[in-house]
């Protein structure tokens, strides 16, 4: 007992602040890995989740740092990570004057450069790490990382972030993760909008979508939304567009084809579910 006891003290803790879909898959390799996880979680059933998977719960994203060095970030939007940063009881007013912070929401790159400077200010390290392929690859351990940041700081998070991540690969400064994951999903997105809106002229030829799809896969045509159709649900469309409007007009950019793809994105997820529900769809049933 007293050999298991120093056993389990002596591991590293890694903080991670939110258990939702991808921040539970996270938890399970760090702890396979061999780490402690200390997680600041809201939401009750997500709580219990990551308690079952064998995560230390704590109040605050302050408390989490106070006992990792290197603390994740795993939530769906800007104002969560600013809450989560810059909020009563934060990880900006955890007093520390080291360690490492690494957001992999993604977000506007604009937030992440504002950040970065904020905790290097204090002393703390930053990067930026969206992250991608979707709920499988966090499942298997092997998502893609988009690094934004220095390589040292990298170098540091390494051994943890390969946990979860199979991929890692630095873009540049701070922010570069994140313009990186925009252009990953503008352009998901435009393959997806693109076979919605394709299936119609094929539907006006009378011409079966399922036999179809599996004769483009063959083809120059094929895509990575295409081949996973099955988990195109789009519910991220909207936002992941609202984050390259905000960088066209951030630089003035008259990109007309990325303007009607953001006007696309807020209604691509309702007519993918009148689609698989209508069984008109490319994909009907398992598959």
């Amino acid at each position: 007992m007293i050999n298991f006891l120093v056993t389990t003290m002596s591991r590293e803790t890694i903080g991670l602040i939110g258990a939702g879909r991808m921040g539970l898959a996270q938890i399970k390799h760090l702890i396979k890995a061999g780490y402690a996880v200390s997680c600041c979680e809201q939401a009750d059933t997500q709580q219990t989740k990551a308690l079952a998977l064998g995560a230390v719960l704590r109040e605050s994203p302050a408390d989490v740092f106070a006992e990792a060095s290197i603390v994740y970030i795993a939530v769906g939007f800007d104002p969560e990570v600013i809450k989560i940063c810059r909020g009563e009881k934060g990880l900006l007013s955890s007093g520390r004057s080291d360690g490492i912070v690494v957001v992999n929401s993604t977000c506007d790159p604009e937030l992440m450069i504002e950040l970065a400077h904020e905790f290097e200010a204090k002393g703390i390290e930053f990067l930026d790490v969206p992250i991608a392929r979707g709920g499988w690859a966090a499942d298997n351990g092997t998502l893609l990382a988009m690094v934004g940041g220095l390589q040292s700081t990298l170098d540091q998070v390494k051994p943890s972030l390969s946990t979860f991540c199979s991929d890692i690969k630095l873009m540049g400064p701070v922010g570069r993760g994140q313009v990186t994951k925009a252009i990953n999903n503008l352009l998901l997105w435009l393959n997806g909008v693109g076979l919605l809106e394709s299936a119609q002229i094929a539907e006006s030829y009378e011409m079966d979508l399922e036999h179809l799809r599996d004769v483009l896969l063959l083809s120059s045509g094929r895509s990575a939304a295409m081949e996973d159709w099955s988990k195109m649900t789009f519910t991220w469309a909207a936002k992941d567009m609202q984050i390259v409007e905000d960088v066209m007009q951030r630089f003035g950019l008259d990109l007309e084809l990325l303007e009607v793809l953001a006007r696309r994105a807020q209604t691509a997820k309702g007519e993918r579910e009148a689609r698989s529900a209508d069984g008109k769809d490319w994909i009907n049933g398992p598959r």
